[in-house]
């Protein structure tokens, strides 16, 4: 517990504290941003169909991915085998984080997908 309060009472840990929550909002901001652009087209397409809004929201979703696998993949991967693993481990970290990244797309995609379908439901038929 005093080593808690001695912490906190640092300055230089309570700024990079700071700073790495402030990434994190930053991060969760921008996936919820896209959710939100990505849902409103789906509910777009629902609503009206046709191929113009079908396109918007595929491509918005599109996008969404390459969002998700930028913070998965070409910024530092989640490191499964250190540094200087050998090739084929390096290539299997790869894999994995590409895993890790269709997977919170999946998650994002049906969470959008549970809302836009309670939304449509409560709109009702017009």
């Amino acid at each position: 517990m005093w080593k808690l309060v001695d912490l906190m009472a640092d300055q230089a840990f309570r700024h990079r504290l700071g700073r790495n929550f402030e990434a994190f909002v930053g991060e969760a901001f921008q996936v919820v941003r896209w959710a939100l652009i990505v849902g409103f087209a789906q509910l777009l397409a629902t609503r009206f169909p046709g191929l113009g809004f079908r396109a918007l929201h595929l491509a918005l979703a599109a996008l969404l991915f390459g969002y998700l696998a930028s913070r998965f993949l070409l910024r530092p991967e989640i490191r499964f085998f250190p540094d200087d693993a050998p090739r084929w481990q390096r290539l299997l970290q790869s894999i994995g984080n590409l895993l890790i990244c269709i997977v919170a797309f999946a998650l994002v995609l049906w969470g959008i997908g549970a809302i836009v379908d309670g939304l449509a439901d409560y709109r009702g038929p017009e």
